[in-house]
């Protein structure tokens, strides 16, 4: 599994990849530009046809009154979209516009690449290996803190919120196939993470079905506390192969993955449904104070479309030298 190509292999013509973009908000417009532009570069050079389309507005340049965070222009777009076998470029935004995004669409996992660069060891914050760092974060969508419901209670003593989330074995379970069958056709090391005595039944439904599936893989299997997760990520990140977790566990690592790079501005990603539907972003926000200034990083966004001409839609790549 090749999550990150920089040079399409010109011997497979492909046809009709039909693509929606959403430019997102602050400097998503600008960087989402510079990867459309890649896009099209490819296509004059490499026998592609790209339909790529601009969707409505999302984050906070959609104003809802109920506090929607998808117009029903968006969710259209993005559904006819998905069922012409496309996918979507979305732009760095605010709000719940992902979440909800994932929870409409069903984009139950999500794949975050973690990369190291040479160019970039002698200023990066940590100390890195000299072999470039190849790590892949698989992490659920569905479930969690992030996904769970709150409440408001008034009392004498003042508010309350009380906030509970679903762990189902189903989805656990479903995640975790996406992370074992990454696994066996990389380097065969699954690291599962949780929080032992933090949230004991999750981790033990976590730890239950991971050992299940492994009985019947092969998979080497190492169950790692969250907290422990991060200090190895930055500390022997080279010991690390594939990292499954839980949603919101999985979007604390994912961001450490950009001190591993040198950069936030480098990290992307994409969250996928089980029939296909996919939605391709950077692992950063929408850097309000640089929108306008022509200085954000654009090569996360380019990156994660890199990834969605993979993934999404069969390119046979082969890696520059």
């Amino acid at each position: 599994m090749v999550l990150l190509t920089d040079r399409i292999d010109n011997e497979t013509p492909m046809r009709n990849c039909r693509i929606g973009i959403l430019a997102g908000e602050g400097s998503g417009p600008e960087i989402v530009n510079a990867a459309r532009s890649v896009l099209n570069t490819i296509a004059q050079t490499c026998d592609l046809v790209l339909r790529i389309e601009n969707g409505g507005e999302i984050g906070s340049n959609f104003e809802d009154p109920d506090g929607k965070s998808l117009s029903p222009e968006v969710l259209d777009f993005c559904g006819k979209i998905f069922s012409d076998g496309g996918a979507i470029v979305a732009g760095a935004t605010s709000g719940r516009f992902v979440y909800n995004m994932r929870r409409h669409f069903n984009l139950y996992y999500k794949l975050n690449p973690l990369r190291s660069y040479p160019e970039l060891r002698k200023v990066c914050r940590v100390k890195l290996p000299t072999k470039p760092l190849d790590i892949l974060i698989v992490r659920e969508n569905l479930q969690g803190i992030y996904q769970g419901r709150s409440m408001e209670i008034s009392s004498a003593d003042g508010l309350k919120i009380e906030h509970t989330f679903v762990q189902d074995a189903r989805r656990v379970r479903a995640v975790l196939d996406i992370a074992v069958t990454a696994a066996r056709e990389r380097r065969n090391a699954l690291a599962v993470v949780s929080k032992r005595s933090g949230v004991p039944a999750m981790h033990s439904l976590w730890r239950s079905c991971a050992l299940q599936l492994a009985d019947t893989t092969g998979v080497e299997l190492s169950f790692l506390d969250v907290d422990y997760a991060a200090y190895k990520l930055l500390q022997e990140p080279e010991t690390l192969d594939v990292i499954v977790a839980p949603n919101c566990f999985g979007d604390i690592l994912s961001d450490l993955g950009g001190v591993l790079a040198g950069s936030r501005g480098l990290t992307f990603g994409a969250s996928y449904s089980a029939d296909g539907a996919a939605v391709y972003q950077t692992n950063h926000g929408a850097a309000f104070d640089l929108a306008g200034t022509d200085t954000a990083n654009p090569v996360g966004q380019i990156f994660s479309a890199a990834m969605m001409l993979r993934e999404t839609f069969g390119a046979t790549c082969k890696l520059a030298s």
